[in-house]
Formats: structure tokens, C-alpha cells, sequence
């Protein structure tokens, strides 16, 4: 039910993707803008390596006579000559080291996490009482709390990573990095996922409902232990198949049409998310206009 009340929310709204593309734009010149000092020489290193031949000579494969045959020996050439780079240029090495850690695990995380307020707030506002609120202007609104929101979900999100790496790693350790390992690696990666989005599926419309950054986290955390089972089965059956939406897309316009699944997904989650919280606290709200009763199942 959670499920078809969010597309169906999203399908009537999708003004929503737009706005979260028009973010992600402006998002991706800042995170560009504090990568280059990065990236440039390893983009340079790269390049002499010919990586990015290999890599584009595998999506070639795919639309030739290689089939999905070609492509993965095509990835895989670009793995070694990546790893290659890594192993003998050492300043290259550091800087992908450091850009991994500065960039992608806390900027990019820290700021792409503050849309996440401001788009539950304008989720909400629809859902509640069918009001349309413009997400540049609760996204300057909220900014204080979007702050604290995602510096918490930064450290939050960070330990359940940290986790499932270990979990990973002690696969790999325990059946050999072999084509096994990969099916284990999937497996386990979509349920950690899923028990994430699972555990954290509330806590921005906990908050935006007035229960605060720490408090929301608990108040979110009790909802979701207690109907379990019924919201885990909705988030990994969501992102199984918005990973086969994502994969079919992106090898079939050789990624471009990433630039509208992207913002899709993350609008998706928004919806999800907020009709979860309605859900699960016997709240009405609205579904393309009309007024929606969830089934007792009042859990605070």
C-alpha cells in the first residue's frame, strides 16, 4: 500500500523531480568545485593510462558484436588498468585515498543530505492538507535544522556503513573474492540498505513534524521496530526494483538517463518515506486530491 500511495503521490507531483534535479545541478557544481584539486591530476593519470578508452570501448561492446560478454571484459580491463595506476603512481593513489574520504564520504553525503527537510517538508504539506509549498523556499526555511539533520545522518549513516563493509570484507575473507563473493556481496549489500532506509524511513517526517533532530531518530526508530517487517519488505522490494530500473536505463542510454532517474529515486524515497510515517501513525492524508484513511494501525 505504502508503495502505490507514493507513486501515485509522485506521478501527480512530479513538478518535485524537477526541483530535486535543479538541486542536484547545483549540488554537483559545488562537490565539482571541491573535488578539482582532486581530481584533475588523477583525471590526467587516467587518461594517460587510457582507462577512459577502456571504459568507453565497453559500452561500445555492448551495441556491437561483444554483447554483455564484451562488456565485462571491457570492465574489466578498466579494473586493471585503474589498478595499475593506483599501484605505480603513489600521489595518485593518495589523492583518490583522500578524495574518497573528503568528497564522497563526507561532503558529498553532508551536503546532499540537506534536501531531505525540506523536501519531507513539502511532502508533508501536500500530503496533510494539499498545500504546495516551493522547495527553494523551505529548503532556506529549514536550513538550520537540515544542518543538524544531516551532520546526524552523516555519523548515523557512516556506522551502518562501516558495518556492512566489515560484514562484506569478512565474506570475502570467508568464501574467496570470487564470483560467489559478488552474489554474497549483492545480498548482503540490499539488505543492509533496506534495514537502513528501514531504521531511518520516519525520521524526517519525525522531525518535520516538530520532534526534533535526536528525539525524531528514536521516534522513528520505535515506529519502525514495531511494523518491522512490513516496512523492510517494502524498502528492499523498492530498491530492488529501482536498481533494475536504474541498471536498465543506464545501460541503454549509456547513462544519461541517469540525469532524470537520479532525482526520480530520491523524490520516490521523499514520498515513501513521509507515507510511511502516515501510515504507520494512522494519519489521513491526501492522495492526488483525495483524502486517503490508512487501516488502524496506530503504533504510538
Amino acid at each position: 500500500m505504502a508503495f502505490k500511495n507514493a507513486f501515485k503521490n509522485l506521478v501527480a507531483h512530479f513538478g518535485t523531480v524537477w526541483a530535486i534535479l535543479l538541486y542536484m545541478i547545483i549540488f554537483a557544481a559545488l562537490i565539482i568545485g571541491l573535488s578539482l584539486p582532486f581530481v584533475l591530476p588523477i583525471i590526467n593519470a587516467f587518461s594517460d593510462a587510457g582507462v577512459f578508452e577502456a571504459f568507453a570501448g565497453a559500452f561500445g561492446a555492448l551495441f556491437g558484436d561483444g554483447g554483455f560478454s564484451g562488456l565485462w571484459d571491457g570492465l574489466y580491463k578498466t579494473y586493471v588498468l585503474v589498478a595499475d595506476v593506483l599501484e605505480y603512481n603513489g600521489t595518485v593513489a593518495e589523492l583518490l585515498k583522500y578524495f574518497f574520504i573528503v568528497i564522497v564520504i563526507v561532503a558529498f553525503r553532508f551536503f546532499f543530505g540537506l534536501h531531505e527537510i525540506p523536501l519531507a517538508t513539502v511532502i508533508d504539506g501536500r500530503m496533510s492538507c494539499d498545500a504546495r509549498y516551493g522547495l527553494g523556499g523551505k529548503f532556506f526555511s529549514t536550513l538550520s535544522v537540515s544542518v543538524r539533520y544531516s551532520a546526524a545522518k552523516l555519523v548515523i549513516g557512516m556506522t551502518f556503513d562501516f558495518v556492512m563493509c566489515m560484514i562484506i570484507y569478512g565474506f570475502g575473507v570467508w568464501l574467496g573474492f570470487g564470483f560467489i563473493f559478488v552474489i554474497a556481496a549483492m545480498l548482503t549489500l540490499s539488505v543492509f540498505i533496506s534495514f537502513k532506509n528501514t531504521m531511518l524511513a520516519c525520521w524526517a517526517p519525525c522531525v518535520v513534524n516538530g520532534s526534533g533532530v535526536i528525539k525524531g531518530f528514536g521516534r522513528s526508530a520505535a515506529i519502525c521496530f514495531k511494523r518491522f517487517g512490513s516496512i523492510f519488505s517494502t524498502y528492499f522490494v523498492s530498491l530492488l526494483l529501482l536498481m533494475s530500473i536504474g541498471l536498465f536505463v543506464s545501460l541503454f542510454t549509456l547513462g544519461i538517463g541517469l540525469i532524470i532517474v537520479l532525482p526520480f529515486i530520491t523524490v520516490y524515497y521523499g514520498y515513501l518515506n513521509v507515507t510511511q510515517y502516515y501510515n504507520k501513525t494512522g494519519r489521513r492524508y491526501y492522495i492526488n486530491g483525495v483524502i486517503f484513511t490508512p487501516p488502524t494501525e496506530n503504533v504510538l
